[in-house]
């Protein structure tokens, strides 16, 4: 199949490059520098070059704490990108997949989300994602809607990454330990999301890795599999004062997709993987070295 991918070189985009062509997929990336999601003149045009049978939309506006104050620019990357892309497939025809994110919730809940709950963001970025969401429904010609969670991956910049470069600066790391989410590490996610694209209906799904940790949890796991020196201090997400909020707890009920052979392995499972890949490079960044 001819399938495009917009953000082919971020931490994800990069990952489902790859798997797409060894499944035998012919991998077509839409990157920024060929195409801006929002011009839409333009972006229609390329489509129409490539005709792609399916496109996965990545490209996105991530940062949730710039989003606070950047409220346009991540309105017109994340909603109205997607609309333009939306609106671009309908002239070759294709399905889009359309990654999302757990940030549409609330976390007010005391169980996992399903995707038939009622979404309620709480910050600018999930709201920009929600209407992504709600123009993938509602324009484009066949779609699947993914949301995932907290993604980090070798080739970009999550958690992992951030938390050993703030080691650098200091023997004290502080993490907010009354937040709660499924981290998801990138390779796993665009293999599930090949599969997901092959084998499932048109329909909202969840995908992480399974289980449920602190951002303090996960953070001290991160310290003592690298045998970092810093010690690692929980505080209160009021304490911490980002600039944006996030749901206390966004757990994701992935059944839907389990049920139809996709799942991921136990995020302690796939952290304890990334860090035997990324040692070395981990703990020079720690060490106040080298590069991500």
């Amino acid at each position: 199949m001819r399938i495009a991918v917009t953000g082919p070189d971020g931490l994800l985009g990069s990952e489902l490059m790859d798997c797409l062509e060894s499944s035998g997929h012919q991998a077509l990336p839409l990157a920024e520098a060929d195409v801006d999601v929002t011009d839409a003149t333009a972006l229609r045009r390329k489509l129409v070059e490539l005709k792609p049978e399916t496109v996965y939309h990545l490209a996105a506006y991530t940062h949730v704490d710039s989003a606070e104050e950047d409220v346009d620019r991540v309105f017109a990357v994340n909603a109205f990108g997607t609309y333009n892309l939306c609106r671009a497939a309908v002239a070759v025809g294709c399905r889009v997949i359309y990654l999302s994110t757990d940030y549409v919730f609330d976390g007010r809940t005391e169980r996992p989300y399903r995707p038939d709950d009622e979404p309620r963001p709480l910050n600018v970025y999930g709201m920009s994602k929600l209407a992504g969401e709600f123009f993938t429904r509602a324009y484009a010609p066949s779609w699947q809607i993914v949301r995932s969670s907290s993604l980090y991956g070798p080739r970009g910049e999550g958690f992992p990454v951030k938390l050993c470069r703030r080691a650098a600066g200091g023997t004290e790391l502080r993490v907010v330990r009354d937040q709660f989410s499924s981290p998801t590490y990138a390779p796993e996610l665009a293999r599930a999301l090949v599969e997901l694209g092959q084998h499932a209906d048109d329909g909202i799904y969840h995908l992480t890795n399974t289980g449920v940790v602190s951002w303090y949890d996960f953070a001290r796991r991160i310290v003592e599999l690298l045998g970092l020196p810093n010690s690692v201090v929980g505080v209160s997400s009021s304490e911490f004062a980002a600039a944006a909020r996030r749901p206390a707890r966004s757990e994701l009920d992935t059944s839907a997709s389990r049920e139809l052979g996709v799942e991921l392995r136990p995020w302690q499972t796939a952290l304890e993987d990334y860090l035997r890949l990324r040692s070395d490079q981990l703990r020079e960044l720690a060490a106040g070295g080298g590069k991500q």
